[in-house]
C-alpha cells in the first residue's frame, strides 16, 4: 500500500515540484486489480490522470505505474499482451524502449501507442482533455512499426532462459517463440 497526491491546475498555479507527492518506499500500481481481470492487453501508463483517459476511452485494463521507474515484472507474470502508453518525453520514450525489450524476452506481445496518437501532448491526459487522443481499437500487436529493433534483440539462448524463468514457459514453448522471433524481423513474439 502506498499513498499518492496530485495536485490539480496550470503550472502557473502549481509549480511541477509540488504536482506530485509520495510517501517513502515501494509504489503500488493505480488500478492494480486489472492485472488479474481480463484477457485481454494490459494498457501502461504513468499516472492516475493518464489511466482515467485511458478507461474512459475505452481501454477496459489499465494500470498506472508511478513515474517510469515503477514497474514490477513480478506482478505482470500472467499478462501475455502489453501496450506501453508512456508520455511523449524524453525520459517517457526510453522507458518504453526498455520495458518493451525486457517484455519480449520474457515471451510477452508488446504494442507501444506512438506519440503521434497524443496529438501533439505530452501524455495520455492531455491528449484526452484536449480531444485528440487516438487509441481507437488500440494499435496492432506485433506491428512491425512499433516492435522492438532487432538489434536491441539478444541472442536465441538468452531470449529461451528468460522466458522460461520470467515468463513462466516451458522450454519447448519458450524455444518455439525465440526462434520465431529470431526469424520474423520486426516481430514480437
Amino acid at each position: 500500500m502506498n499513498l499518492y497526491g496530485r495536485a490539480v491546475g496550470t503550472a502557473a498555479q502549481v509549480p511541477k515540484a509540488k504536482r506530485h507527492d509520495h510517501l517513502p518506499g515501494e509504489k503500488g500500481y493505480f488500478n492494480g486489480t486489472a492485472l488479474q481481470e481480463g484477457d485481454g492487453p494490459l494498457w501502461v501508463c504513468e499516472g492516475v490522470f493518464d489511466a482515467l483517459a485511458l478507461l474512459a476511452a475505452g481501454c477496459t485494463r489499465v494500470v498506472a505505474i508511478f513515474g517510469i521507474h515503477g514497474w514490477r515484472w513480478d506482478w505482470v507474470r500472467q499478462v501475455r499482451e502489453l501496450v506501453f502508453a508512456l508520455d511523449a518525453d524524453g525520459a517517457g520514450q526510453q522507458q518504453w524502449r526498455q520495458l518493451a525489450r525486457e517484455a519480449t524476452l520474457r515471451g510477452k506481445q508488446v504494442t507501444v501507442l506512438e506519440p503521434a496518437a497524443y496529438g501533439g501532448y505530452k501524455d495520455v491526459s492531455e491528449a484526452w482533455a484536449a480531444g485528440v487522443l487516438g487509441v481507437g481499437a488500440g494499435p496492432a500487436a506485433g506491428s512491425p512499426a512499433l516492435a522492438v529493433p532487432q538489434h536491441l534483440r539478444e541472442s536465441w539462448a538468452e531470449r529461451v532462459a528468460i522466458m522460461m524463468t520470467d515468463g513462466g514457459l516451458t522450454c519447448e514453448e519458450a524455444e518455439r517463440l525465440a526462434w520465431v522471433g529470431l526469424q520474423a524481423p520486426g516481430a514480437a513474439p
